[in-house]
């Protein structure tokens, strides 16, 4: 082992999203065609009853479903579970489809059943593709094509704002651009007063101006999707101190909206918004009822990350300075690793080179971020991608540049937000997803770099990279404790 002096390395606390324009590449056509608000009423919603304790109801698996996750939506345990489901894996993603008996325990404070939307319109993912946002919102004839926004150190439009939040939360541009729309009309009412125009997601609590809506919304909409996706949300506070249990059944992307609606709606108002005429009448005038498309699943069953190599050259030795925490803000999982340099001082410039852990091709390369695809279709909202960033920008390789493992990529560098030290910041998505950085749940597809495991301890940047019995332990510093290396 080599010692090394102990430096000050890189830790990073991330700003809002560093995220260039994006190419024009819509199929669709730019203006929104609004259907009539759809009649449902004659469609009754399924009412939850109580039943005896342990009554096993049947269940039909849901895209990224876990045991340990359904067992806590269902009030239940994972052992129960497998007793009466022996096929099933505890340590892997489920296929959706499945039909499962689950042994469920009544709770008397259940949501509606009703589903606003599947999670592939929760993410930034396939169903996204050919969505030019820029286009599609200076085509409608609402207020919201007049504002703009300074924000990732450049100007935008804003169109070009919502897809920055979008692309950096992982959250589904239409369903922003819906939920403005359902509040204030800002895609189809061209004069409203100037406080609407100010908060075009209307009244929220403590939080005004177009950008820092929408970074609140995207960070409330993390929480609930990721919080339901690993079973640790199961109830809902609402400001009138009443609760909601989402319901047995629910889909992570509603959970999500039920999630952000329960920040400042009471009870009835709350109730109306997450029913049938309440936000998804809406989306559906906008975009279509979602679940009239072919079925699209964001985690599929068995999901295994590809082999991924240590993001730099073989024979050098870098420091692991940030176990799991936040890709971005403050609310989306902890799926971002950082590694420095050994014996790179701060926030020193340094000509060693970010390597590429797989074969791809880049997607998106400025503002100090890389993305790179590993399927190859030119598509980040699609299959396994790598999200890089505080990188220099001097040196990205341009998009479109097909990579092979150990290709250069970057420089580890401050630049892009806050950092202690030169340092590169990665995560990993698939089908828009975020991945936490030791696993959907710990021990489900961890982050794994050349043999090397991510384990987290509950606390962010702390954490562990494990390999055949050794680790090290996460530290912002460069120590014989914390540095990773290749071995044969």
């Amino acid at each position: 082992m080599i010692l090394l002096a102990a430096v000050a390395l890189a830790g990073c606390a991330l700003p809002p999203a560093q995220v260039p324009p994006p190419l024009a590449t819509s199929t669709e056509p730019a203006a929104a065609t609004v259907a009539p608000t759809p009649d449902f009423d004659a469609t009754p919603l399924p009412a939850r009853e109580p039943f005896a304790v342990g009554n096993v109801l049947p269940y039909v698996s849901q895209t990224g479903d876990t045991v340990l996750a359904i067992a806590a939506h269902f009030n239940t345990t994972a052992a129960e579970i497998l007793a009466l489901n022996p096929s099933l894996a505890l340590t892997s993603t489920l296929a959706s489809g499945l039909d499962l008996r689950i042994p469920a325990y009544w709770f008397p404070l259940g949501g509606t059943a009703y589903k606003m939307i599947p999670d592939s319109e929760l993410v930034y993912g396939p169903t996204s593709v050919g969505l030019d946002v820029d286009a599609y919102v200076a085509a409608q004839p609402g207020y919201l094509k007049t504002l703009s926004a300074f924000v990732g150190a450049r100007d935008r439009t804003a169109g070009q704002a919502v897809l920055y939040v979008a692309r950096q939360y992982s959250i589904n541009p239409r369903l922003l651009l819906a939920l403005m729309e359902w509040r204030t009309g800002a895609l189809t009412q061209p004069d409203v007063p100037a406080d609407v125009r100010g908060s075009p997601f209307g009244p929220l609590p403590r939080v005004r101006g177009f950008v820092t809506q929408m970074t609140w919304v995207a960070e409330r909409l993390s929480e609930g999707y990721y919080g339901w996706r690993t079973g640790r949300l199961t109830a809902l506070l609402l400001p009138d101190s009443t609760t909601s249990r989402p319901d047995y059944y629910q889909s992570a992307g509603s959970v999500a909206l039920q999630y952000l609606f329960a920040q400042w709606m009471g009870l009835d108002e709350f109730n109306a918004a997450t029913g049938p005429s309440g936000f998804a009448s809406t989306y559906i005038a906008l975009w279509g009822n979602p679940f009239d498309r072919p079925a699209s699943d964001v985690i599929t069953g068995d999901l295994v990350q590809p082999d991924f190599a240590l993001p730099f050259d073989q024979g050098q030795i870098w420091a692991f300075t940030g176990g799991p925490h936040p890709v971005w803000g403050d609310s989306t999982p902890w799926g971002a690793l950082d590694f420095a340099p050994a014996g790179v001082v701060g926030c020193s410039s340094t000509e060693r080179w970010v390597k590429a852990v797989a074969s791809g091709v880049i997607v998106r390369a400025d503002d100090n971020t890389v993305v790179l695809d590993l399927d190859g279709d030119g598509h980040e909202q699609t299959g396994w991608t790598i999200f890089h960033f505080h990188l220099r920008n001097d040196g990205l390789p341009a998009v479109g540049t097909v990579v092979q493992i150990g290709d250069p990529i970057g420089h580890p560098s401050c630049e892009g937000g806050q950092a202690t030290g030169s340092h590169v910041h990665m995560a990993r998505k698939y089908n828009g997803e975020w991945l936490p950085a030791d696993g959907i749940l710990p021990g489900i597809v961890p982050f794994n770099l050349g043999g090397w495991v991510a384990q987290s301890t509950g606390t962010a940047y702390q954490g562990r990279m494990m390999r055949l019995g050794a680790w090290v332990e996460a530290c912002t510093c460069s120590t014989a404790q914390n540095t990773v290396y290749w071995t044969k």
